[in-house]
């Protein structure tokens, strides 16, 4: 039986801010957006009121690769004896998300563009690892986005 990724999810305090930063700096694709309401039986009637929902965001790339942004779910009260010891050790970002960008100068100019407009670099764009061109960012939430030529 064949394997395939089918989306990568992203859970995030700010849905919108994320989609809105995956679209305008890497090409993502918004698909259709899909409202997560309350929990509890007024979610399946659909009376769920506007203002306790939340929108998860499907973003397509070129090649076929999927991200699923989630919103994450405001915490009430002391939860800490529910979450588990690996989740609340997780490191400050979540993941490192790898674009192909196609070339040495448009990583120079996506990596200036985004310095620019505020986003913090972590490495300038130059050769490193296995003599690939790239560079690495931050994304709004923390997130690794490395570009690579």
């Amino acid at each position: 039986m064949e394997m395939k990724l089918t989306y990568i999810a992203i859970h995030t305090a700010k849905p919108e801010r994320m989609k809105d930063f995956y679209v305008k700096y890497l090409g993502a694709v918004v698909d259709e957006p899909r409202p997560v309401g309350k929990e509890g039986p007024e979610a399946d009637t659909g009376l769920a009121d506007r203002a306790s929902c939340r929108t998860v965001y499907n973003l397509s790339f070129e090649g076929g690769v999927k991200i699923r942004l989630v919103p994450e779910r405001p915490v009430i009260g002391d939860t800490s004896s529910a979450v588990s010891p690996a989740m609340q050790a997780r490191p400050s970002y979540s993941v490192c998300l790898t674009f192909t960008v196609g070339s040495r100068k448009r990583v120079n100019e996506l990596t200036g563009r985004l310095i620019t407009e505020g986003y913090d670099v972590i490495y300038e764009p130059g050769f490193y690892g296995m003599e690939h061109y790239s560079s690495s960012v931050f994304d709004p939430e923390g997130n690794v986005i490395e570009l690579v030529a």
